[in-house]
């Protein structure tokens, strides 16, 4: 297992889960979609989850592009409705 950290905003962090003998990952927390894409695309990452520890935007932003360009299952909330999430 590795763990990459992403910078994304001005002060936040996303982290990735991967699991280097398949490539299979979980985005922890991905407050925007681009930087988390960058990295996924240029190290041919299969993005599986997206988990969020809770619901601000700070923390869920990401949430809707990454789950619409990778077919990402998004868990970790009681999935209560989240306004920035469609």
């Amino acid at each position: 297992m590795k763990v990459e950290i992403i910078k994304c905003l001005k002060d936040n962090y996303s982290y990735l889960l991967i699991n280097e003998k398949n490539k299979n990952a979980c985005v922890i927390d991905p407050s925007e979609s681009k930087p988390i894409i960058d990295f996924v695309e240029k190290e041919n990452i299969n993005l599986k989850f997206i988990l969020n520890t809770h619901h601000h935007y700070d923390h869920v932003g990401g949430n809707n592009e990454l789950k619409k360009k990778y077919g990402s299952k998004i868990v970790g909330l009681n999935m209560i409705k989240i306004e920035y999430q469609k």
